[in-house]
């Protein structure tokens, strides 16, 4: 750490200054970055809160499962069932051999 005091313009000073605020914004950098991606998870996260919908409105998108493995033996009928708030949303699926 450098303190300079002058009455005129310093180069060497400037100098000594521009390499103080380089060192300090490198040393800034990663924390902000880092800082940011925090951020954008917890603005995922509430995105989609309960009050933004009104009752009577819908949110719409699509679900995407991955395959059961297959199993020996012919199709196979799975029941799944979504609790969305208090609504149970039940999605029958028949997984047959190809």
């Amino acid at each position: 750490m450098y303190q300079v005091s002058t009455t005129g313009y310093s180069p060497t000073a400037a100098a000594i200054a521009q390499s103080n605020a380089a060192a300090q914004n490198e040393a800034m950098i990663p924390s902000t970055v880092e800082q940011g991606r925090r951020n954008l998870a917890v603005l995922e996260r509430s995105v989609l809160k309960d009050n933004t919908l009104l009752p009577g409105e819908r949110y719409g998108g699509t679900l995407h499962l991955q395959p059961l493995a297959a199993v020996q033996g012919g199709a196979k009928t799975y029941s799944i069932a979504l609790l969305v708030g208090n609504d149970q949303q039940e999605i029958d699926v028949v997984q047959s051999e190809q």
